[in-house]
C-alpha cells in the first residue's frame, strides 16, 4: 500500500511541471503578443518594418504623455514577466526559462533607451530621418502586380497608405522635435548630412514611381505631390535648424561607462564587460595586421598581385553590375551546397540588388542588406550596394568599401547574403515560437556573417589567390578597431577626434570614411562590437560542440543546429544547442520550421 501511494504521488508530481510549463509557455506567448501589438500601436513605423501592412498609412504623433505611457507599460510588463516566472518556478524547460530572459532583455532594452540613453532627447533630426526611412521602406516593398499574388488593388492601397503617412509627416516631425530637449552636436551634424539626400529620393525615384503607377488615378497623384512637397519643406526646415544651431549644441552622445556596462549585461545578455571586449578586440586587430604582413611576403615571393588581377577580374560598370552581383550570390549558394556547409532550404526567397539611396550613404558607405520582413508574406530581401564612381580607381586603392572585383563581391556577398544575414534571418523569421521569432540579436547575426567570411577563404572558395585573404584580414582589423573605439567613445574616455585618428591608422580607411564610421559608432553605441563578440562566442560554441560530438561532428550539422534556435544571444543559444545534441539535426530543424 505504501509503495502504491508513493507511486501515485510521484505520478502527480511528475505531471505538475508539464502543466506548469505549458501554462508558462502560453502566458509568455500571450505577453509577447501584447508587447508586439502595443509597440505597433505606439509606433506604426515599427509595424511597417515588421511587415504588418495595416500600419502603413498611420503615424503616431509623439508627446510627453505618450512617452510616459510607454515607460509605464514596459515596467508593467516586466512585473508580469516576473510573476509568470515565479509561478512556474522550476517547472519550465530550459527553452522556456530562456524565453523569460529574452523578453526581460526586450523590455530592459526599451526602458534603458528611454530612461538611461535617452536618444530621443538628443536627436533633433531623428523624427525626420525616421519618416524618410519609413517612406523608403514602403517604396521598396510596394507590391508588384502578378508577383506573389499581388493585384492592382493591392498596389493602389499601398500608394494610398504611403501618401497618407506622408500627409501626416509634418505633424509627426514637429511633435518629435519637441521631445529633443537636449539636442546634441554630433546627432545634428550626421542628421544634416543624411537629410541632404532627401530631395534626390523624393523628387526623382519616388516621384517617378508615383507618376508611373498612379497614372490612372490623378487624384491620388495630386495628393502625393502635395504631401511630398510639404514633407520636403519640413525636412528642409529641419536641416536649416540643424545647420544653424549644431555648433552651439553640446557633445552629449557619450552615454557613460555605467550605462554602457548596463547595456552589455541587460540589453544584450553578453557574458563580457567592456574591458574584456577591448582585450579580444586588440587581439583581433593584431591578428589582422599579422595576416597582412604574411600575405605581403607571400605576394612578393610568388609574384602574386593583389587586386583585380588576382581576384577573378574587374566587375563590369553600369547596369551590368547588378546582374554581376546576382550571379556571384548564385555561385555562393552553389558553393554552400557543394561543400555541404549548411542546409539551404528550398523555400528560401530571393534578394533584389538595389543602389544605396543617397540619404543612407553617409552612415552606410559599403554594402548592406534588409532581410525579409518578420510578418510579411514576401520572402524577398534587399541587398544595397554603392557602386564606385570609378572601378579602376577603387582597384588602385584596394578600397575597403567599394567592391570592384569578383573576390570582394564574393566576400561581402558571403556576409550579407549567403551564408550570412539573408540565410540566417530568413530562417529565424519562420520560428514557430513567437518569443523567439521577434528576436534579432546583433551578436549572432554579425558574428555569424563575420565568421563566414574567413570560413569561405579556408574552404577554398577563392582558389590560390591572395586577394581575398588580404581583404578578409583588413576587415578583421576594421572589426577589431571598431570594438576598441566603441566603449572608448560611449564612456567618454575618447573624443571623436581621438577615435578618428586611431581608426584611420588601424583600419586603412580614408580620413573621410573613418570620420563617417566613427560618427556612426558614437551615435549607436553597442552595435559594432557585435562582430567581435559574436564570432568569438560562435567559435567557442563550435569547439564545445566538437568536444561533445567527437566523430559525429560535422560543419553542416553544427551550422544547421546553430541556425535553428532563432536570432537570439549566443549566451542563451549555446546551452540549448549543447543540451539538444542527442536529437538529430533534422529534428532540431523541423522544430524550428527550417
Amino acid at each position: 500500500m505504501h509503495c502504491f501511494r508513493t507511486s501515485l504521488l510521484a505520478l502527480a508530481l511528475g505531471a505538475l511541471p508539464i502543466a506548469v510549463a505549458a501554462q508558462a509557455r502560453d502566458r509568455l506567448n500571450q505577453l509577447a503578443e501584447t508587447f508586439i501589438a502595443a509597440t505597433v500601436a505606439d509606433d506604426p513605423i515599427t509595424g511597417s518594418t515588421l511587415g504588418l501592412t495595416a500600419s502603413d498609412g498611420l503615424l503616431a504623433i509623439p508627446s510627453e504623455a505618450a512617452r510616459a505611457v510607454r515607460i509605464g507599460r514596459l515596467q508593467g510588463w516586466k512585473q508580469e514577466l516576473e510573476t509568470i516566472a515565479g509561478a512556474a518556478g522550476n517547472g519550465m524547460t530550459l527553452a522556456e526559462s530562456n524565453n523569460v530572459k529574452l523578453l526581460r532583455a526586450d523590455f530592459d532594452a526599451r526602458l534603458n533607451e528611454l530612461l538611461v540613453r535617452q536618444t530621443d532627447r538628443k536627436d533633433y533630426a531623428g523624427p525626420a530621418l525616421g519618416l524618410m526611412q519609413a517612406i523608403f521602406s514602403q517604396f521598396l516593398h510596394l507590391p508588384i502586380v502578378d508577383r506573389e499574388g499581388a493585384t492592382q488593388a493591392d498596389l493602389d492601397k499601398a500608394w494610398d497608405d504611403l501618401i497618407a503617412r506622408l500627409e501626416q509627416g509634418r505633424a509627426f516631425i514637429v511633435a518629435g522635435q519637441r521631445l529633443a530637449t537636449r539636442p546634441g552636436r554630433l546627432f545634428a551634424v550626421v542628421g544634416s548630412s543624411q537629410l541632404a539626400g532627401a530631395p534626390e529620393f523624393f523628387n526623382d525615384v519616388l516621384t517617378a514611381a508615383a507618376a508611373a503607377q498612379n497614372a490612372a488615378r490623378p487624384a491620388a497623384l495630386k495628393r502625393f505631390v502635395a504631401a511630398r512637397d510639404a514633407g520636403l519643406a519640413t525636412i528642409a526646415e529641419t536641416k536649416a535648424h540643424l545647420d544653424a544651431h549644431a555648433a552651439s549644441w553640446p557633445d552629449n552622445h557619450a552615454i557613460g561607462k555605467a550605462a554602457y556596462e548596463q547595456m552589455l549585461r541587460e540589453d544584450q545578455l553578453l557574458p563580457y564587460g567592456s574591458a574584456e571586449i577591448e582585450h579580444m578586440a586588440r587581439d583581433e586587430l593584431a591578428h589582422g595586421w599579422a595576416e597582412e604582413i604574411w600575405l605581403q611576403a607571400l605576394s612578393k615571393h610568388g609574384k602574386i598581385p593583389f587586386g583585380a588581377a588576382s581576384g577573378g577580374g574587374m566587375a563590369p560598370g553600369g547596369p551590368a553590375l547588378v546582374g554581376y552581383y546576382r550571379d556571384r550570390i548564385a555561385e555562393l549558394t552553389a558553393f554552400m551546397k557543394e561543400l555541404d556547409v549548411v542546409t539551404v532550404p528550398e523555400w528560401l526567397g530571393s534578394m533584389q540588388i538595389v543602389e544605396t539611396p543617397a540619404f543612407l550613404q553617409p552612415v552606410s558607405p559599403g554594402a548592406s542588406m534588409v532581410s525579409p520582413r518578420l510578418f510579411s508574406k514576401s520572402s524577398t530581401g534587399y541587398y544595397f550596394i554603392t557602386p564606385p564612381k570609378s572601378l579602376a580607381d577603387a582597384a588602385k586603392r584596394l578600397d575597403m568599401n567599394e567592391d570592384f572585383d569578383r573576390d570582394r563581391i564574393w566576400s561581402t556577398g558571403a556576409h550579407e547574403a549567403m551564408p550570412g544575414h539573408f540565410l540566417q534571418l530568413s530562417i529565424a523569421r519562420r520560428h514557430p515560437d513567437l518569443v523567439r521569432r521577434i528576436q534579432h540579436d546583433a551578436a549572432l547575426a554579425e558574428g555569424w556573417a563575420f565568421y563566414g567570411e574567413e570560413m569561405l577563404v579556408r574552404l577554398g572558395l577563392y582558389g590560390d589567390g591572395l586577394d581575398a585573404r588580404l581583404f578578409t584580414a583588413r576587415w578583421e582589423r576594421v572589426r577589431g578597431a571598431r570594438a576598441i573605439v566603441d566603449p572608448k567613445l560611449a564612456s567618454g574616455e575618447w573624443t571623436v577626434a581621438q577615435a578618428v585618428d586611431f581608426f584611420e591608422a588601424q583600419s586603412g580607411f580614408t580620413r573621410e570614411a573613418s570620420q563617417a564610421a566613427v560618427n556612426g559608432i558614437a551615435l549607436y553605441p553597442g552595435y559594432v562590437i557585435s562582430y567581435t563578440v559574436g564570432r568569438l562566442q560562435l567559435e567557442t560554441l563550435l569547439a564545445d560542440y566538437m568536444l561533445k560530438m567527437g566523430d559525429r561532428a560535422s560543419l553542416r550539422d553544427f551550422h544547421d543546429r546553430l541556425l535553428s534556435y532563432g536570432s537570439i544571444p549566443l549566451s542563451v543559444l549555446g546551452p540549448e544547442l549543447l543540451a539538444d545534441l542527442d536529437k538529430p539535426a533534422s529534428a532540431v530543424r523541423a522544430a524550428a520550421n527550417y
